[in-house]
């Protein structure tokens, strides 16, 4: 499914923009609205105190992280702590099948001015913002939709499928649910 978006966005060439790059992405995931991320990485420690900060303060968090980079030696203990903090975590491959990845770095948030998207290559770690690497912040809620339905859809199947690489010992509120089908999108 493809669709178009108009949106006026701001645009980060790393690793000359890592800074600005790095501090709007810590804003965004530490913003007060309900927020879903996809991510092949994530070992930022910074992001994962700050998801932590925002659960505690009642905001619904959603993530979804590629399988084969939660094993490894600097995510694990990471998710460890957000899971032990009851934030949502789900880890998974591809709906297309375990051979294949979640390369996705993005995140959509529910801001008061509106949905807060961003999408790249940057991997969401502690090297990725020094690596050449692109990353875009725009508000669009066509994206924003399409978005928390592929979430949507890759949650609904790593508790079905791959139940066995869930670090959370029972499924998300909702998961399994005619409620928690993706939403039906009309493209134009």
């Amino acid at each position: 499914m493809s669709f178009v978006i108009d949106s006026s966005l701001t645009c980060y060439l790393m690793p000359d923009d890592h800074d600005a790059a790095k501090q709007r992405f810590l804003q965004l995931v530490a913003g007060p609205g309900e927020t879903w991320i996809i991510a092949y990485t994530f070992t930022l420690q910074d992001a994962t105190d700050e998801l932590i900060t925002a659960h505690n303060n009642g905001v619904r968090l959603h993530l979804y992280l590629d399988h084969s980079q939660s094993i490894g030696r600097s995510e694990k203990p990471l998710l460890s702590q957000l899971v032990d903090a009851g934030v949502e975590v789900t880890i998974g491959t591809s709906t297309a099948g375990s051979a294949y990845i979640c390369h996705t770095k993005g995140f959509a948030v529910d801001a008061s001015g509106g949905p807060q998207c961003w999408e790249g290559s940057v991997n969401f770690s502690t090297t990725g913002w020094q690596q050449v690497n692109t990353a875009m912040n725009f508000s669009n809620s066509t994206w924003r939709d399409h978005f928390v339905a592929q979430f949507t859809t890759l949650r609904n199947y790593a508790w079905s499928q791959e139940r066995d690489l869930q670090l959370m010992s029972q499924p998300p509120a909702g998961v399994g649910t005619p409620e928690s089908s993706p939403l039906e999108l009309s493209v134009e």
